[in-house]
Parts: structure tokens; C-alpha cells; sequence
């Protein structure tokens, strides 16, 4: 017997997938006014959008609302798929160059803010299209679910739960407020700000208004898909330190940052307060120091130079941002070793950064510090702690969940990857950028400097699909794959 409310579902699709249509105008429109390539490209995927919409609302008109946790599963792994399926129409149209299953690997990547492309060339490539993968990245780095509570009523009805089907590691004791929509649209305020200021930080650095707005929308989602094929490396230094502050901002838990600004505007001891941002924020000193000396050390630059790009990097690494700003595998071993360590880490729950989550490994710390106490007192009543709370039996049995299923996700997708004709270290590296939403690999073949433009069309569905999966956080999708979500 089948168990989902696939009515209820629909009628969740139809409005969300209604204003992706309206949202799809906004490239057209700019196409129109600049008289650019664009118009009978956007056209029919805005049409696709309001007509399938239309359809899901007929589908759904009558359908009862009581919403269970596997229909919300079903509702958030629906839209993204929906979403990344319609939003590569436009790609596939306009660039003659991009197969389907390239489109489809754009579309994900942008969607999901890995930052990773398929794209050569972008320079030469109509100004709509490059608009439209910015947007893509800044509606996906806030998340479908947190506008759609903020704006569509429908989408309260899932309560506190909804917002855990896009993103498991979602802290519910966290809540700024108890009504679950002004948190959303206090959230959502914040992130729009967050672009608006990083928009004319990037414009005073003497920067363009296109390129400007598209890097903030790039940066504050911790995407990283510019518009550009040299990413950062052209761009001036002040347009560095931009990012690396609006990076940090974008992979630090919102939710905190703005219970400390509602505490205190003056005071940033509120904010560090929380033990994740202090060891999040520690993390990045210690690791960008280490490698700013080994660069002034073994490559001889400049000390100012050698603390912008490892600070760079490593916060461009962390948040799952992906700019490119040198290479630094070809820096010195020391250097590229920590960053093979930090390549999955991610940043903090509750931001828009990927990865594993610096939360998760603060959790399993703390049970192996405690471990360790008990292995030498064995009746010692000793639990592990975070934040100066005990850590409930729920959390650690999530965050153990979430890195095993992380690892055999990882190694099926090596396994496949190597099928399909890559060599083992882009394989895995790849394979692990697309699971953390990354952006860059760290094989021979797809580095930091390089895209994914030459891979299989395998390969790029295959890609994809993990960029999906690890946005929402692998275990959504793997549920919605399983018989027993589907029967009693």
C-alpha cells in the first residue's frame, strides 16, 4: 500500500515551481533590454514551468492537507529535481556546444552551489545565460524551502520538519523565533542584504555592475560559478578580501548570527559565543597561517600576497565556495596536503555552505574525547558535549548516519566514475567535490584551474546527481529510493 500523499505533494510543487517560471523572466527581460541572445531560450522553459504548475495545481486541488514526514522527503527531493531538470532548458538552447546531460550538470551545479562547469569560453557567451546560472546559485544557496515558507503560505504546512528535509543537519533549538515564518523572512532579509552589500563592495572595487552583482551572487551562496573563466584571478585584490568576508559570512549559521545581532550590534562576543563559529572561525586562521608561511618560506612571495591567497583558499575551500585564485596544488606538498585534508569539511550547519559540516566533526570529536575517558574510567558517567549541552542520543545517532551513508555514497560514485573512464584520483577527488558541493577537484586532469567540460555525458549525469544528493544531505534521496518509504 502505497503511503505518500503524491496530491498533497503536487499541490506543494505547483506554486514553487509557478514563481521559478516568473524568476525565469528576469534573464529574459535583460535579454530584451540589452538586445541580446536570449528571448526564444528562456521563453519556453518559463512556459514549461507555468504549465506544469498548472497542471500539478489540477492535480492537487483536492487533496487533503495533512502532511506526513515522507511526503515533505518526497516534496523537497521533487523540487529540486524539478527545478534543475526545467532550469537547464535555457542552457541546452542557447549554448549549441552543451549536450543534455551538460546542461543538466550546469543546471545541478548552479542549483546546488557546487560552482563546478561545462561551460569554456564564458566571456563570449550570451550575458543571459551567465545571469541565469548567478541566479540559480543565489536561489539555491538560501534553499527552496526557507523563500517558500517566507512567501508561500502553502509551504507552513509542514511546520519546524520542512526545513529539516533540505537540510538534515538543521538545528530545531536553534529557532530565532517561534514562528517559523518570520524566522524564514528574517532570514531571507538577511541573505538579500548580504548581496546588496557585497554588490557594491565588488562595484567600488572598480568592477562593472553585471560582473559586480553576478560575483555577489556568486559569493554570499558560497557557489562560486563566475562569470568569468579566470574566476578571482583577474580580479583586483580588494575584490579578494570582499569575498573572503562575504564567504565567511555565507557559511557561518544564520540563525546565530542573527541572535547575536539582535542581542548586540556592538558586541561580536555574542557571536562567538556559539562553539561552532569559535572553532569554525580558529580553524581558518590557524590553517591560512600555516599555509601563508610555507608560501613565503618555499615560493618566496610576499608576505601581504601569500595571506591573501592562503586566506583565500582556504576559506574559499571551507565554505564550498570553489573560486579559483592560483593554483594551489602547485604551490608546495605541505600546502596541498592540508588542503586534500579540508576538501570535504565544509562550513557550519545552518549556512549555505556544503561539505560534511564542521558541526558533525566538532560532535564526533567530542564522542571520541569521551570515549577516550571512558576506555581509562570505565564507570565514569561522562557524555560527550557541545555548546555546553549534552548531546542527545537523536543528534549522534544523525551525524553517524550521515557520514556513513556519505562514505559508501562516495565509494559507490569512485566505483562508477572509474567505470565511465576516469583515472582513480580524479575518480575519487571528483566524486567528493560533487558530494561537499565544492567545485574543484584535485586530480591530474580536473584541478582547480581546470572545468568539466571534456567529461562523458555519463559522466556529467553521474556528477550531478551527487551535486543533488549532497545538497540535501544524501539521506532524503537515498530514502526516497528505498521500498520502505514507498509501503508500511
Amino acid at each position: 500500500m502505497v503511503v505518500i500523499n503524491l496530491p498533497l505533494v503536487a499541490r506543494l510543487l505547483s506554486p514553487a515551481l509557478f514563481y521559478v517560471g516568473l524568476i525565469g523572466l528576469i534573464p529574459l527581460a535583460y535579454s530584451l533590454i540589452t538586445l541580446t541572445e536570449g528571448l526564444m531560450s528562456f521563453l519556453p522553459m518559463c512556459a514549461a514551468a507555468i504549465g506544469l504548475s498548472q497542471v500539478l495545481r489540477q492535480i492537487g486541488r483536492h487533496a487533503r492537507t495533512v502532511l506526513t514526514i515522507r511526503d515533505l522527503f518526497l516534496f523537497t527531493v521533487s523540487l529540486w529535481t524539478s527545478v534543475t531538470v526545467i532550469a537547464a532548458i535555457p542552457i541546452y538552447l542557447m549554448l549549441e556546444d552543451v549536450s543534455v546531460a551538460g546542461s543538466l550538470f550546469e543546471s545541478a551545479s548552479a542549483l546546488s552551489t557546487t560552482g563546478a562547469t561545462v561551460i569554456n569560453g564564458l566571456e563570449t557567451r550570451p550575458p543571459a545565460i551567465l545571469l541565469w546560472r548567478s541566479i540559480l546559485q543565489f536561489l539555491g544557496g538560501i534553499g527552496f524551502v526557507v523563500i517558500g515558507v517566507a512567501i508561500l503560505p502553502s509551504f507552513s504546512l509542514g511546520g519546524i520538519n520542512i526545513f529539516k528535509t533540505e537540510s538534515t543537519s538543521f538545528d530545531g533549538n536553534a529557532k530565532l523565533t517561534p514562528h517559523l515564518k518570520t524566522m524564514a523572512f528574517y532570514i531571507l532579509v538577511w541573505y538579500l542584504g548580504n548581496c546588496v552589500l557585497c554588490t557594491v563592495s565588488y562595484f567600488l572595487c572598480g568592477h562593472d555592475l553585471f560582473l559586480a552583482l553576478n560575483a555577489a551572487m556568486c559569493t554570499v551562496a558560497t557557489g562560486g560559478m563566475m562569470p568569468l573563466d579566470a574566476s578571482m584571478n583577474d580580479l583586483s585584490a580588494g575584490a579578494h578580501y570582499t569575498a573572503i568576508v562575504f564567504m565567511y559570512l555565507g557559511s557561518v549559521p544564520f540563525l546565530v548570527v542573527l541572535a547575536s545581532l539582535s542581542v548586540n550590534l556592538l558586541k561580536l562576543r555574542y557571536f562567538f559565543k556559539d562553539e561552532q563559529v569559535r572553532g569554525y572561525t580558529l580553524f581558518i586562521l590557524v590553517l591560512s597561517a600555516a599555509i601563508a608561511l610555507s608560501l613565503v618560506l618555499k615560493n618566496d612571495y610576499p608576505v601581504e600576497r601569500a595571506i591573501r591567497v592562503a586566506l583565500f583558499n582556504v576559506v574559499s575551500i571551507l565554505s564550498t565556495s570553489g573560486f579559483a585564485l592560483e593554483d594551489f596544488t602547485a604551490w608546495n606538498s605541505f600546502s596541498t596536503i592540508l588542503f586534500m585534508i579540508i576538501f570535504a569539511i565544509g562550513g557550519c550547519s545552518g549556512s549555505t555552505s556544503g561539505g560534511l559540516k564542521y558541526f558533525r566533526l566538532q560532535v564526533c570529536f567530542a564522542m571520541f574525547k569521551s570515549q577516550l575517558v571512558k576506555s581509562v574510567h570505565p564507570h565514569r558517567a561522562i557524555e560527550p558535549r557541545f555548546n555546553g549541552r549534552r548531546v542527545s542520543p537523536e543528534t549522534l545517532r544523525a551525524v553517524i548516519t550521515y557520514l556513513v551513508s556519505y562514505v559508501l555514497v562516495l565509494i559507490a560514485s569512485s566505483i562508477l566514475a572509474t567505470l565511465m573512464g576516469l583515472n582513480i584520483t580524479d575518480a575519487i577527488t571528483a566524486s567528493i567535490t560533487c558530494l561537499s558541493n565544492v567545485g574543484p577537484a584535485m586530480g591530474y586532469e580536473l584541478g582547480p584551474t581546470s572545468n568539466f567540460a571534456y567529461l562523458s555525458d555519463s559522466l556529467h549525469l553521474l556528477f550531478a546527481f551527487d551535486m543533488l544528493m549532497g545538497r540535501l544531505e544524501i539521506i532524503p534521496v537515498l530514502l526516497c529510493m528505498t521500498r520502505m518509504f514507498w509501503k508500511f
